[in-house]
C-alpha cells in the first residue's frame, strides 16, 4: 500500500536548502562511499578462501548451529553449501560464539585468521556505519541513516523525503527541519534495537529519518483536507482527507508488513521514526507562535484561473476562434491579469492587423496606470509591438503619454524618447510632454550625451507657449 500527497507546491522563493542538502548527502555517500563496498568483498573473499578457514570453520559451524540455531539446519539442509557458506562469511553471532571458543582453546593461528578476515569484512559500510542493536555504537546511530542497500533502496528513500520535506522545510524552518529529521531518526533507531535487541544484522537506510518527515507533515498539515494518491494492489487512485486520518493508516501499514511483509525490513524503524516526527512536531508546534508555522494552502482555483484553464481547453481542442473570443472575454473581466492579456495577445497574433490584436496590446499597456502592476512586462510588450506591428493602432495619445510617463517613472529613459517623438509625428502638444523632454534632457546629460541632450532640449522648446 502507498499513500502519497499530491497537490502541494514548494515556494521556490524560498527554495527548501536542507532537503536538497540532505538528498546530496545520501547521493555522495552512495556514490563516492558504498560504490567501494564491491572491492571490499571480493578482498575479504579472497582471503577467506586462500587461508585455512574454510576446512576449519565448516566443522564448528555445525556446532553453533545444533548449540544455538537449530532452526537453521532445515536451512542448510534445503540451500546447501551456499546457506552454510553465506552463515559462515557473513554472520557475525558465528564469528563471535567461534571467537570466544578459540580464545579458550589457544587457537592463535585460527583464530587470528579469523580476526584478519573480520576486519576486512568489517570494512564494509553496512558494518562499519551501520546499525547493529547487540552493538550499537555512536558512528552507527548517525552513520546508518546516510546508507543504502541499492539504488532501488536509495532512490525511493529520497523520492519520499523530497515529496515531504519540500513542505515540512518550508513549514518550519530549516533548522527545525534538520534538527527533527536526526531526532526522528534516532528514534526510529532506538525503537528498532529495543524491538530487535540482541540482532547482529545491521540495519542501515534513511527510511526511519523519512518516516520521521512524515510524521512531521502530517503534524503540520493536521486536519487540513489534501489529496493524497493511493496504491493497494492493483488498485490505484486518489481520495482527499484531513493529513491527521493518513498517520494511522501509515502506522497500519507498517505493524501489517512487520507480521507479513519482508524480513529485511524495518518496519518498526518505520513506525518510531512516524510517531517521533509527528510528537515533536505537535509539541514544537504548541511552543512556537502560530504565525512562525508557514503553512502551504490548497487554495481553490481563482476565476483567472478557471478563465485560463478554459481558454486552454479550447486551444488545445483546435478551438482557435473560440479561444480567442473567451481571451477578449476574460480580459475584460480581469483587466489586471497579465497572463490572460498574454493568452488573448497569442491567440490573436493570427491575424496581427486585426482590430481584436490591437485591442489585445492596449490591454496589456492599460497595466501602467495600475502602480501595483510590475512596468517590465509592458516594457518589453511595447518594444515587441513596434518591433512586428507596421500601424501601432493601440498607442494612441493618449496611451503614449501614460506609457511616457509610468517609463519616465520607471528610469527607462529609451522608451520616453521613442514615445515622444511619436507624439511628436502626431503633432500633439500636452503639458506633460514638456516636463518629459526636460527629464530625457537631464538624463542625456548625466550619462554625458550632449548631442542627444541637446534634441531633447530643442524638441523640450518647440513646447514652450509662444511669447506674445
Amino acid at each position: 500500500m502507498l499513500i502519497i500527497p499530491i497537490q502541494n507546491k514548494p515556494d521556490w522563493r524560498r527554495p527548501p536548502l536542507v532537503c536538497f542538502a540532505l538528498i546530496l548527502a545520501n547521493l555522495l555517500v552512495f556514490v563516492l562511499y558504498q560504490s567501494g563496498d564491491e572491492d571490499r568483498w571480493r578482498v575479504a573473499e579472497e582471503f577467506y578462501f586462500s587461508s585455512e578457514l574454510p576446512v576449519l570453520d565448516e566443522g564448528r559451524f555445525y556446532e553453533f548451529v545444533d548449540a544455538e540455531k537449530p532452526e537453521w539446519r532445515t536451512q542448510a539442509q534445503g540451500a546447501g553449501e551456499e546457506f552454510i557458506y553465506e552463515q559462515l562469511l557473513w554472520s557475525r553471532e558465528f564469528h563471535n560464539w567461534l571467537v570466544t571458543r578459540l580464545e579458550q582453546e589457544g587457537a592463535e593461528q585460527w583464530l587470528a585468521q579469523r580476526q584478519q578476515f573480520a576486519e576486512r569484512r568489517d570494512s564494509l559500510s553496512s558494518f562499519a556505519f551501520g546499525l547493529i542493536p547487540a552493538e550499537p555504537t555512536l558512528k552507527g546511530l548517525l552513520g546508518h541513516m546516510f546508507l543504502h542497500g541499492g539504488w532501488d533502496h536509495l532512490l525511493g528513500n529520497m523520492v519520499f523525503l523530497l515529496l515531504f520535506g519540500l513542505s515540512v522545510e518550508l513549514a518550519l524552518g530549516a533548522a527545525w527541519f534538520i534538527g527533527l529529521y536526526l531526532v526522528g531518526g534516532l528514534a526510529a533507531a532506538g525503537l528498532h534495537m529495543g524491538v530487535e535487541a540482541g540482532s547482529m544484522m545491521p540495519m542501515i537506510g534513511a527510511s526511519g529519518a523519512v518516516s520521521a518527515v512524515m510524521g512531521m507533515f502530517v503534524a503540520v498539515y493536521g486536519i487540513r483536507r489534501l489529496r493524497f494518491f493511493y496504491t493497494l494492489g492493483f488498485a490505484f487512485g486518489e481520495f482527499t482527507a484531513p493529513a491527521l486520518m493518513v498517520l494511522p493508516l501509515w502506522l497500519g501499514k507498517e505493524v501489517f508488513g512487520y507480521f507479513f511483509g519482508s524480513e529485511n525490513i524495518a518496519y518498526w524503524a518505520h513506525f518510531g521514526g512516524l510517531i517521533a516526527g509527528f510528537v515533536c512536531t505537535m509539541a514544537l508546534i504548541r511552543v512556537r507562535p502560530s504565525r512562525e508555522i508557514q503553512v502551504e494552502e490548497d487554495l481553490p482555483p481563482t476565476p483567472e484561473q478557471l478563465a485560463l484553464a478554459r481558454i486552454e481547453s479550447l486551444q488545445n481542442s483546435g478551438k482557435l476562434l473560440e479561444a480567442g473570443q473567451a481571451a477578449t472575454a476574460a480580459v475584460r473581466q480581469h483587466p489586471e491579469s497579465l497572463s490572460l492579456i498574454r493568452k488573448s495577445i497569442e491567440l490573436t497574433a493570427l491575424a496581427p492587423e486585426s482590430e481584436a490584436h490591437h485591442r489585445a496590446w492596449l490591454g496589456l499597456f492599460a497595466l501602467a496606470k495600475m502602480p501595483e502592476q510590475d512596468f517590465a512586462p509592458v516594457a518589453e510588450g511595447l518594444e515587441s509591438y513596434l518591433a512586428q506591428t507596421r500601424e501601432p493602432r493601440a498607442l494612441t495619445a493618449r496611451v503614449c503619454l501614460v506609457l511616457a510617463q509610468r517609463a519616465a517613472g520607471e528610469k527607462h529613459w529609451g522608451l520616453v524618447e521613442v514615445l515622444l517623438q511619436r507624439l511628436q509625428q502626431k503633432q500633439q502638444r500636452h503639458p506633460l510632454m514638456a516636463r518629459l523632454a526636460n527629464g530625457l534632457v537631464e538624463h542625456y546629460r548625466r550619462c554625458g550625451d550632449e548631442e542627444r541632450a541637446r534634441r531633447a532640449l530643442d524638441f523640450a522648446r518647440t513646447l514652450q507657449p509662444a511669447a506674445v
